[in-house]
């Protein structure tokens, strides 16, 4: 009995020396010697920790495993696809992996060296004829470089009244001269004495949809060469904007709306896509505080190409005209009980002498489809209007209380205000 009890008493030693923890760092001293008891424990602690270690080393393995050759197959894709240099996980539905080059750059990066030798900043001084007033103020703005013998584009009420025009290109100022403007527009050429000059590259808005990339370049508050970023917004707006005095308001048809940053300094500059093509000229904001709050728009490539090419040509540019006011129905107080249509553009007023009244147009017809294009607002009958050429017979369907009716008219040059 003596003996068992010894036996049972080393056992719990055993047991408690598996839950010592192991001291780290310290090793016994070669002149202490161990006993018996000391040896076994010590084994005991080694014998767990390299199991321990074990188990870990291979769950490793394992999980190496799983993630090479089971998830790959878990999403339709194999490991070879994965390490290969393929398209990791395919399928329909599924995200695609693609490798990044090192070497490339975003395409915002790729516009800006590409178009920025093309775009100028532009200084005017202005005579102001009010009394007790400088002679001379400054402004300032941006311009693309539209051919390479000196023609350089820019808005119209960046350099209407100028006094002196300069272009600065690259890092000399050159003083320009002014070919040309056209405030239905809101363009303008000016020609400068240099030849071999970087014209850029101008794209096209047929195809262009919103949502893609639009980069814009130009001098905000004299910044010479700033470029912003963001996407196109809208297409075909039409913005009514009223003179200093109020007493007359001009109508931008067909714009472009981004919410690249657009700052004043900017007018003039480039809107450009993804590959670096000119695809409007920055022009106007919508602003309460005067600054950008992400609503800019551009002249669309097409117009500016038309205008531009004209004004270098004959010093002025055509608008067609048919000589009448108009609005929206839904903006005019009328009876549309006595109207077939509560769609269209309503006539406010023909003026004499055109081809509007030549037709036999009157007040409140309303027009409702040019040259059998559809039409609901007065906005997309200006567009058609200055789709067409002076010279241009259309034909308009319009309705006159509950009768349908068409005509055909001849459009004229619009006369200079």
């Amino acid at each position: 009995m003596e003996e068992r009890r010894d036996f049972e008493e080393k056992e719990v030693e055993v047991r408690e020396g598996l839950s010592e923890p192991l001291e780290v760092g310290s090793a016994p001293s070669q002149s202490s010697p161990k006993t018996a008891e000391s040896r076994f424990r010590g084994d005991g602690k080694r014998n767990i920790s390299a199991l321990i270690i074990a188990l870990a080393f291979v769950s490793a393995i394992v999980g190496g495993v799983v993630a090479t050759y089971l998830v790959p197959y878990m999403y339709g894709s194999s490991p070879a696809a994965v390490f290969g240099g393929g398209s990791g996980i395919s399928g329909n539905g599924a995200t695609e992996i693609i490798a990044v080059d090192k070497g490339a750059v975003s395409p915002v990066t790729a516009v800006a060296k590409k178009l920025r030798p093309s775009i100028v900043n532009i200084n005017v001084r202005q005579s102001i004829e009010e009394p007790f007033h400088p002679d001379v103020v400054s402004g300032a703005g941006s311009g693309v470089i539209y051919r390479e013998d000196g023609y350089i584009l820019t808005n119209n009420h960046v350099v209407s009244g100028a006094k002196d025009i300069f272009v600065t290109v690259g890092t000399d100022e050159i003083k320009g001269t002014l070919v040309g403007a056209d405030r239905e527009t809101d363009l303008a050429v000016i020609k400068i004495k240099r030849k071999g000059l970087p014209a850029a590259e101008f794209g096209s808005t047929k195809d262009l949809q919103v949502g893609e990339i639009a980069v814009a370049i130009g001098s905000p508050f004299g910044f010479e060469h700033t470029v912003t970023s963001g996407i196109i917004s809208a297409l075909n707006r039409t913005v009514s904007i009223p003179d200093s005095r109020g007493n007359e308001v001009t109508t931008y048809t067909d714009l472009i709306q981004t919410d690249a940053p657009i700052n004043p300094g900017n007018s003039g500059g480039a809107l450009s896509d993804a590959k670096g093509r000119v695809i409007g000229i920055n022009t106007l904001i919508i602003s309460s505080s005067g600054v950008t709050e992400g609503v800019g728009f551009a002249i669309p490539s097409e117009t500016v190409r038309n205008v531009a090419d004209q004004l270098i040509e004959k010093g002025k540019a055509s608008h067609p005209y048919m000589g009448i006011q108009g609005s929206n129905i839904d903006d005019v107080l009328v009876d549309t009980s006595e109207l077939a249509v509560s769609n269209g553009a309503i006539v406010l007023d023909v003026l004499k002498g055109t081809p509007a009244e030549k037709a036999g147009l009157k007040k409140n017809d309303v027009i409702t489809a040019i040259d059998g294009e559809k039409i609901e607002t007065m906005d997309e009958l200006l567009v058609l209007i200055r789709q067409k050429k002076v010279g241009d017979k259309i034909e308009l369907t319009y309705y006159r209380g509950k009768d349908k009716k068409t005509v055909e008219l001849t459009l004229v040059e619009k006369p200079k205000r």
